[in-house]
This record gives structure tokens, C-alpha cells and sequence, in this order.
């Protein structure tokens, strides 16, 4: 919508809505409002970025997600993608009857490595860690046949608890596999045992790894004592990471539907929502900042059964999950691009703004109020799921009758928070766009203050260029997957992990979220010497998104709390483009969330190759895959050599 035409209400209005519906494999929609975003049915089979869509609602972080539909040999595998935000994460706990208390569960299923017990006793590592600890002593000389040091000790007491408590859970009936491995760990517990008492070294101790399908023991939150089975079951499990593959000649991704990384730092939960559809989620409340991938924290995916038309059906489980699972409607457009403003541009702690807030949240809690007093007889007779089930409903439709006069609120106090009039004089500000934009398989929003200030950031940037370092065979991947993306976006298009240069510390500190660029004085050196390059010589292209921030060091982009100390220094992420653009440490770096969509109106100004013949070759590919243009301009003057 424009800017002065079909905006939403100002505080003092309601607008009248139709009763919220049902419709088939796409939630509840509002009558007369159309999407923001189509669901499709089938996404493009094999298309490696995906589908991107907005969810109504704010339970997804910019109420985004993106669909992607695998290849494999049974048909298409759609895959919700998402990252909950962490307001919303009580609301997907409760739906799993999270208990503080784990039952050991047996299920059939396929191993590749560790079982799933020893991942979650950690017997292993508690055997290996004490085996270290009596070959280091006894290399320091202060272990001996007559006095074992207490550490030593206290790690081989840890791994002996360790050991019974996995014995404990397994029963007296374990399966052939799980008996296998404890009679692994017995074996070595005992040599390390034996070495600590004798002061003789300890051999290598290996985990026990076991490959092929097999009854295991994985520990499942106990469900409430009135639970009747109608319940989404959760497993807590080792953190993981979908493990797809990225054909390297016709860029297509395929997913056999169980395959996954398990190198992930943290826990996660595997989800059964029946009628083959499944989910995991990385809470954001059991893995510490600290200690675990602070990228991976509150990521989502919804499992489809392979087959056609599931689409839909993905974004609708989201209800099961108590989170909203209908497309996003104009109203909420609009909010969520006022609230990707407010950060953008600083403004969460406004007074005004808070408060405006505030006011959004009372109005949504009357209309609430008021639905449950009109619909309470219609609860009677009804079961606790179907209880359930109708105070959702009724929450979701309170949140869309709502957010007319939420958006209309909000607009004001952004407008007087940045100098404007009220919201009016906001709106028809020429910078002022709720309408999203598409980068690859990814939705970004504008940001109106840049939007309102072209020229005088236009200044600021003269002379400067964003640039994007890649290796030779990496430009080739990029170009021909036609995105620049973030290292969590890699894994799941299939993308071989080591492609980024520090992809594991990026996944602690929070920047394998974004992509780096950093900001050089034009003219940028030639490829011949410095390798070759993405290059965008009007960086106010790439600043006017409102998901960017960037720091004058180079810091990992690091944005995890925990981490930010041991790597920002004194160089503190910004995000003001006016700082950016006069950003001179030459390691400055400047992160934008999830990627650049390389082959459209994002794509870079310049790519400048390291010899004729790469500049042919990639020429040669883009033209067979259609690309004439980039950004507007023709590929003879983007292709540089």
C-alpha cells in the first residue's frame, strides 16, 4: 500500500472487521483483507533459499519465515524455516507439556553415532575427561599407586554416576545396541579405574558409535498426570542442524528427511506432531548464551511428509505449537515495520513509544475480554483440548481486531519520537514504505528514516563502497545460487560447512545470522591482487534495509551478550548509517540479516574477477541461467576482470 492510501487507523478509530474464519491448511483469515504474502502450495521443488512468507501475528522474529521444498526420491520435502521470538517461547512450551521432569522413553530409530543416552549423560566425554585427568597427573608425577589427586578422582566419581544413571534408565531390559554400549563404557571405566590405582597410563578411550536403526532410550518431558495422549510429545536431544545437499552443477537442494549436522552446540526439541509431520526447536530458555551457538537460540522448523501441496499445511501447524498460523494481513504489515523501525533506529526506550506499547497490549486485553463474555456458553461441554483450542482462537482473533487501533497508536508516538507531526505526517513522508521487500528467500523491511534522508546519506557515502571478500569457487556457488548468504542460511540450502571463514566462533558471538561486508574508500583495489570481490559503489542501496548493523573492528559480529566483551572490544555494533558510512578501520564490518539477493535490485554494482577467464566463465553461466542484468545494469558492465 502507499504511503497517504490505505494506512490503518489513527488512535481514536476502530475498524470494523468481519468475524475471523476458517479456511483449510491456511489458519484463520480476516475476510476482505488479503495477504501480505501467498502461501504456495508446493514451493519451488529444489529451490535452495526457499520461499520467504510473513506469518500474522509477532510470535516469529519480523513475523518471517521461509518454506523450502527438498528434492529426495519420495517427492518433495517442504520444511518450514523460522526463529521464534523469545516472548513467544512460554506459549510453545505449554503446548508441549514441558515438565522439569525427564522419563526415559524407547523409540525405534536410526543412529548415526553417539545414542541418544550417552548424549544425554555425556558418558563418553565423562570417561574420556577422566582418562585425561590420570594421564596428565601421571605425567606431572603427583599420581601414584598410593594417592590418586581429587580431581582425578572426582572425574572418575562423574563418570561412575554418569554411568549408573544411564544403566538406571535404560531398565532391565535394554536392547542389543544400548546392552553394546554399556558394556563399551563398563569395559572402559574399568581400564581408567585400574590405571588410576595402578599409575599405569591409560589407553585411548573411544566413544561407542553405532550406525543402523535400533531401539534406544531418549529422555522425553513427563507429561501432566491427567495427559490422554492428544498431546504434542516432545524429546529433548543433543542441538542439530538440517543437513541437506546442494547440487553444485543445477544448484538444486535435496533432503532425504532425517539427515542432519550434529556438531550444533545446545539442546533442542524433536517434535511429533502426527500425521507425519514434525518440528524442532532450539529454546532459547535451556541454552546459555554462554555456552551454546547463540544463532541457533529459538530456530524453528515444521517437517512435512514427503509429497505435493504441504505447503499450507506447514504454516497451519504452527497452531499446534500455540503460535499463530495464518498469513499476515496488511494491519500487520504495518506493525511489523513500525516495530523494525523502532530498532533500526534506536527507539525502544522512548517513553512515548513504550508507553504507546503498552496502550496496544490494553486494547488487544479488552477486545480479548470482551470475545470471551460474548462466546463463554459456547465453552460449555467442551473438553480440555477443545478448551484450548477455543481460548486460542479467541486470542488470535483479539490480536487482529486489535491491531488497527495498535498500528494507528504506534505510528503517532513513532512520529513524535522522530520529529514529525503525528502519524499522518509520518505516512506521507516519501520514505515511508510498510511494504516488504524480497532478497532471496528472505523478506526485509525499509527503513523511513534513510528513506527521508536519500540525500544527505548519498553524501555521506560518496567516495565509499561496500565489499564482500569471497574465494574464487565461493563467487562461482553465490552467483550460481544467485544469493550472498549468512552461514546458518548455507546449512539449510545445503551449502558444505568451512565455506565462511569463521564459521564456528560466528555461530557463538551471533553473526552467522548476517552476511559481512565492509565499507573501503573507492576505487577498491583490483582482483588480480586483493581476490575476488562483490562490490556495492552506493552503499544507500543496501543501508536503506532496516535489519543492518556494523561495527568499526572486526568483531565476529558479535551481538550475544555473553560474548560481546571478549570480542567487540571497544568497538560497540551501531546501527546508525551515518557512523557506517565514515566507518576507516580497514577490518570494519557491516552485517546484513540473512543475506543480499545477489541477481536483483540488491545485486552489486561491480564483481571484479581475478582473470579473464573467470570473468568468461561466470558470464557464461549467468546467461544461461537468463541474467542479462544486475541491479539494472547490463552483466557486461557488472563483470569486471
Amino acid at each position: 500500500m502507499s504511503a497517504d492510501q490505505d494506512s490503518a487507523g489513527t488512535a481514536g478509530e476502530t475498524e470494523e472487521l468481519a468475524p475471523v474464519v476458517k479456511e483449510p491448511g491456511t489458519g484463520t483469515r480476516v475476510p476482505g483483507q488479503l495477504p501480505v504474502t501467498e502461501i504456495p502450495e508446493t514451493p519451488d521443488v529444489g529451490k535452495a533459499f526457499g520461499e520467504p512468507i510473513l506469518v500474522g501475528g509477532a510470535d516469529l522474529l519480523a513475523a518471517s519465515a521461509t518454506l523450502v521444498s527438498y528434492q529426495s526420491p519420495e517427492g518433495p520435502r517442504t520444511v518450514l524455516h523460522a526463529r521464534l521470538d523469545e516472548a513467544a517461547e512460554d506459549k510453545l512450551l505449554d503446548a508441549l507439556n514441558i515438565s522439569p521432569d525427564m522419563v526415559p522413553t524407547q523409540v525405534e530409530q536410526t543412529v548415526q553415532g553417539k545414542l541418544p543416552l550417552d548424549e544425554h549423560h555425556q558418558l563418553g566425554n565423562a570417561i574420556i575427561t577422566a582418562a585425561k585427568s590420570v594421564n596428565f597427573h601421571l605425567n606431572h608425577g603427583d599420581l601414584t599407586a598410593d594417592s590418586v589427586p581429587e580431581t582425578t578422582q572426582a572425574k572418575i566419581s562423574a563418570a561412575q554416576m554418569a554411568l549408573a544413571a544411564a544403566a538406571n534408565d535404560i531398565g532391565t531390559d535394554p536392547g542389543p545396541v544400548e546392552s553394546a554400549m554399556l558394556k563399551h563404557y563398563h569395559q572402559k571405566l574399568a581400564a581408567v579405574e585400574n590405571a588410576a590405582t595402578t599409575a599405569t597410563a591409560v589407553c585411548e578411550v573411544t566413544p561407542f558409535l553405532h550406525e543402523g536403526t535400533a531401539t534406544v532410550t531418549r529422555m522425553a518431558p513427563a507429561l501432566p498426570p491427567d495427559a490422554t495422549g492428544e498431546h504434542t510429545v516432545a524429546v529433548l536431544r543433543a542441538a542439530t542442524r538440517i543437513k541437506p545437499a546442494l547440487d553444485a552443477t543445477t544448484g538444486q537442494a535435496s533432503w532425504d528427511g532425517t539427515a542432519r549436522w550434529d556438531d550444533a552446540s545446545g539442546k533442542e526439541y524433536a517434535i511429533d506432531l502426527g500425521d507425519g509431520f514434525h518440528a524442532v526447536y532450539r529454546p532459547y530458555s535451556i541454552n546459555n548464551p554462554a555456552t551454546t551457538d547463540y544463532s541457533l537460540r529459538g530456530r524453528l522448523e515444521i517437517i512435512a511428509p514427503a509429497g505435493t501441496g504441504h505447503g499450507p499445511d506447514v504454516v497451519c501447524c504452527l497452531g499446534q505449537l500455540n503460535l499463530a498460523n495464518r498469513p499476515m494481513t496488511r494491519d500487520e504489515g504495518e506493525h511489523s515495520y513500525l516495530t523494525a523501525n523502532i530498532t533500526a533506529q534506536g527507539l525502544s526506550s522512548h517513553s512515548e513509544i513504550t508507553a504507546a506499547q503498552t496502550t496496544g497490549d490494553h486494547l488487544e486485553e479488552m477486545i480479548r475480554q470482551e470475545l470471551f463474555h460474548e462466546r463463554a456458553h459456547q465453552a460449555v461441554g467442551m473438553t480440555d483440548i477443545e478448551l484450548a483450542r477455543f481460548a486460542k482462537d479467541i486470542q488470535l482473533e483479539a490480536a487482529t481486531r486489535a491491531l488497527p487501533a495498535k498500528v494507528g497508536v504506534l505510528r503517532d508516538a513513532i512520529a513524535h519520537a522522530t520529529g514529525h507531526s503525528d502519524g499522518a505526517a509520518l505516512a506521507a513522508s516519501p520514505g515511508y514504505d510498510p511494504t516488504p521487500r524480497r532478497s532471496g528467500g528472505w523478506l526485509t523491511w525499509n527503513r523511513f528514516d534513510v528513506g527521508n534522508a536519500q540525500s544527505a546519506l548519498g553524501n555521506a557515502v560518496q567516495g565509499r563502497s561496500l565489499v564482500h571478500k569471497a574465494s574464487s569457487a565461493g563467487l562461482k556457488a553465490m552467483l550460481a545460487n544467485g544469493v550472498l548468504a549468512s552461514t546458518e542460511r548455507r546449512t539449510m540450502m545445503g551449502v558444505q560447512h568451512g565455506m565462511g571463514q569463521s564459521e564456528e566462533v560466528d555461530k557463538a558471538t551471533g553473526g552467522a545470522s548476517s552476511v559481512f561486508l565492509r565499507m573501503h574508500s573507492t576505487p577498491v583495489k583490483p582482483a588480480a591482487t586483493e581476490g575476488p570481490r562483490l562490490v556495492w559503489d552506493d552503499p544507500e542501496r543496501l543501508l536503506a534495509r532496516a535489519d543492518y548493523y556494523g561495527a568499526n573492528a572486526d568483531t565476529y559480529g558479535v551481538i550475544n551478550p555473553a560474548k560481546m566483551s571478549q570480542y567487540s572490544g571497544h568497538a560497540k555494533p551501531t546501527r546508525d548509517p551515518f557512523t557506517i558510512a565514515a566507518f576507516k578501520n580497514p577490518a570494519n564490518e557491516v552485517m546484513f540479516g540473512d543475506g543480499i539477493d545477489l541477481l536483483g535490485l540488491e545485486g552489486p554494482s561491480r564483481i571484479l574477477c581475478v582473470s579473464t577467464k573467470q570473468r568468461n566463465d561466470l558470464h557464461a553461466m549467468l546467461t544461461a541461467k537468463g541474467v542479462t542484468h544486475i541491479a539494472g545494469k547490463p552483466l557486461d558492465d557488472v563483470l569486471h576482470a
